[in-house]
């Protein structure tokens, strides 16, 4: 059976859209298990209904009843329960209950098995015969490991909907990947390639010193057109974020990749179109096969920049002629070159079926402050001009929302643009409590710096600059005078205001691609200070630039990461001085003159915790990195998509850490701050001002509500609110706490906005 379970997933996962998924399913299951009918049911939670949704056996037509309630039947109690049921006479259940019109008292014997996704029980999977008898125990276990696989494919949308199907005339919610927060309200615009690589034959060239020439032609003209697109969209974007298109000039300018094009011409004979086929397909294959998420997506842009010479090799019209006031943008792949060819004023929304949070057109979408959604699966089919709704705070996209969805979530919309208003009124204040508890708000940079908050006094200093981001956008390791650059440009951006700059922190989910790292267990991995550490040469320039960079402004602060002992602090710190020696010596310095920066580092690993005395005996200030902490805390991936929804935020263990931790840096004299995303939750935020903390780093996009609700409360209030909080089992009953009390201050709106 095991052979034929392979060859039913197989059929369903090649299905174009739902209905004929489910159909496929149904009907192959009846013929595999050799029995008189095979029944779906879905439940929508909305209507509280199982809704009939597929048949093989059960007479479906108009006059048959579509559903069965929550609870109704031997379907709603397996449904209820949770649990597979098998009878051999099902009309003698006392729950057994008829489907009008369905004919379905001609069976007797009944197998039917919950279909569950991550505790939720999505449908029913129903086998039944004429014949009363029991199922043996292999066709039930059969059924419910097919019941398995279906709940896996259903609960990561990995099925393709039809937006034609009349059975799915309801509003209908799908499940993506929030990339980048906000609400959007506006008709579908569909980017489909005219034409794509899967479409392009593989051709010998008429003429190959023809075909070179186009070549080299199309090249020149898409690096044109590239920079063309970054300028377009120069002015609304931070220098690093218009760093992102660097990376399609660096694809075209790669000469391994160039070359093996020309290589394919030359040597293969084929046309350009074939050779750009050929190659491209390579490297995304390559590109996609890796287990990084980083490097994996790097195949998007591998994709966009062959598609745009596809484009230009074929000499189609573009489709950006007509186009809707607003519109949301919904594609197979979003790209950058998509974003950048449309105006932005007109744009509302992004939806991308392919992509991650991590993507570049993630990254650009939360630069330009666009909500969008990525990672949901969908035929593309009939979407063109729908309504349609995403939740880039939620990662959900709504199609055939009716005249209440729209009007509830057009009100969250409003309340988001009057939030925006009333949050841009206090901008310029400083973050002080109703009862004078003074709180530092922090940058978080590297992908957003811009030089307008602190013009006017958006913020206190930067409490985290990412300083691998300049080395993954470079082919190489970026030379000790580059470093430089990048570095003197940010301190003396920010001179009036403390910088605390990052190592080097690759490893996990930040990989160079000229350095890729592959292991088993990346987050568990050679990540961090222990590659850097290894790699002492690699530190050491990055320290002595760091600090000629710092030699005019004085205000850098530098930061080490993922330190797990006290032993690699101090390994770290003989470095340091190292470096400092090196470039005093070098320029001539004096030790008045040159003096040594603050050296910090950052708490991630939970060992970390345990060891602040040490800690403050070698360092000047810790800052808590709460992604990794909590990441590490729990044992949860939250990129794994099975787990993400154990990762819990206000989880007691984490307000237990955080107490500690502020606890005992108090204890120790030890300055502290908190650089993850806690900091710029409006609830995390209340928890951290209830504990103690007063230097919050976050992204700009948070800061301005993040200082509103900071000015709008007395501290001793938050600290009630924590007392009750540190009681809790749960972290659902944390968040109700702060929840409650942020509703009776008026500032219940916030907490959507903060998701």
């Amino acid at each position: 059976m095991l052979s034929q379970l392979r060859q039913i997933l197989e059929r369903v996962g090649d299905a174009k859209n739902l209905t004929i998924a489910m159909d496929t399913l149904v009907q192959q299951t009846k013929l595999v298990m050799e029995v008189d009918c095979c029944t779906i049911y879905i439940t929508d939670e909305n209507t509280r209904k199982l809704n009939l949704m597929a048949t093989e056996g059960l007479l479906n037509k108009s006059n048959t009843q579509q559903y069965l309630n929550f609870g109704e039947g031997i379907v709603g109690l397996v449904h209820q329960k949770g649990e597979p049921l098998n009878l051999a006479n099902i009309a003698e259940h006392p729950h057994y209950k008829y489907l009008p019109g369905s004919q379905e008292h001609s069976f007797n014997s009944f197998l039917g098995t919950p279909i569950i996704h991550k505790r939720q029980v999505l449908g029913v999977l129903v086998a039944q015969q004429k014949k009363p008898r029991l199922f043996s125990e292999l066709e039930e276990s059969f059924l419910v490991t097919l019941a398995m696989h279906l709940a896996s494919v259903l609960g990561n949308s990995g099925l393709r909907l039809q937006i034609s199907d009349n059975s799915l005339a309801t509003a209908l919610h799908l499940q993506g990947c929030p990339a980048s927060s906000g609400i959007a309200i506006a008709p579908a615009h569909v980017v489909q390639s005219i034409l794509t690589l899967d479409e392009v034959k593989i051709e010998k060239s008429q003429s190959i010193s023809k075909d070179i020439l186009l070549f080299e032609m199309m090249v020149k003209k898409c690096s044109n057109e590239f920079s063309s697109m970054a300028l377009t969209l120069k002015e609304q974007l931070s220098k690093e974020a218009f760093a992102l298109f660097d990376i399609y000039s660096h694809v075209l300018k790669d000469k391994t990749f160039l070359n093996a094009i020309r290589a394919q011409i030359n040597e293969q004979h084929l046309s350009a179109s074939s050779a750009i086929k050929v190659v491209a397909s390579d490297y995304i294959v390559q590109f996609e096969a890796m287990s990084d998420s980083y490097l994996s997506e790097r195949a998007s842009d591998i994709r966009d920049v062959a598609q745009r010479l596809l484009y230009h090799l074929t000499q189609q019209v573009d489709d950006y002629i007509v186009l809707p006031d607003k519109f949301i943008l919904i594609a197979n792949e979003v790209t950058l070159s998509m974003i950048a060819s449309v105006p932005r004023e007109k744009l509302s929304g992004i939806v991308s079926i392919h992509g991650g949070i991590s993507s570049h057109v993630a990254i650009l979408a939360r630069a330009l402050g666009v909500p969008a959604v990525m990672g949901l699966s969908l035929s593309l089919t009939d979407l063109n001009k729908q309504l349609i709704i995403i939740d880039g705070y939620a990662g959900a996209m709504v199609l055939f929302p009716d005249a209440s969805l729209l009007k509830h979530y057009q009100q969250l919309l409003n309340e988001e643009n009057d939030l925006k208003t009333l949050v841009a009124s206090g901008e310029h204040k400083e973050a002080i409590t109703q009862d004078g508890f003074k709180v530092d708000i922090l940058l978080n940079t590297g992908l957003n710096a811009n030089q307008h908050g602190a013009v006017a006094g958006h913020f206190d200093g930067i409490g985290l600059y990412r300083s691998e981001l300049p080395f993954m956008l470079t082919d190489t390791f970026p030379t000790e005078v580059e470093q430089v650059g990048v570095y003197q440009t940010l301190l003396e951006q920010y001179q009036t205001l403390p910088v605390t700059m990052r190592t080097l922190d690759i490893g996990g989910d930040k990989q160079l691609s000229y350095f890729p790292i592959i292991e088993d267990n990346p987050f568990l991995g050679w990540r961090g200070i222990r590659l850097t550490l290894d790699h002492p040469e690699i530190l050491l320039v990055q320290i002595r630039a760091m600090l000629k960079a710092n030699l005019h402004t004085q205000n850098l602060r530098i930061m080490l990461p993922m330190i797990s002992s006290i032993n690699e602090v101090v390994e770290a710190k003989l470095l340091i001085h190292q470096a400092w020696n090196e470039v005093k010596y070098e320029l001539m310095l004096t030790a008045n003159a040159f003096p040594m920066p603050h050296i910090g580092v950052m708490v991630e690993v939970p060992s970390s915790i345990f060891i602040i005395r040490q800690l403050a005996e070698q360092v000047d200030f810790i800052s808590i990195g709460s992604n990794d902490l909590i990441q590490y805390l729990l044992a949860v991936d939250r990129n794994n998509s099975r787990v993400s929804s154990l990762f819990d935020s206000y989880h007691p263990a984490v307000l237990q850490c955080l107490k500690i931790i502020i606890d005992n840096a108090r204890c120790y004299q030890l300055e502290v701050s908190i650089c993850g995303e806690l900091a710029g939750d409006p609830i995390g935020a209340m928890i951290l001002l209830g504990l103690g903390y007063k230097k919050l780093s976050m992204n700009a996009n948070n800061m301005g509500k993040v200082k509103y609700l900071i000015n709008a409360v007395p501290k001793h209030e938050l600290e009630n609110c924590v007392e009750l909080a540190l009681q809790a089992n749960s972290g659902v009953e944390i968040r109700t706490i702060f929840i409650n009390y942020m509703d009776r201050k008026g500032l219940g709106g916030f907490i959507r906005a903060g998701k």
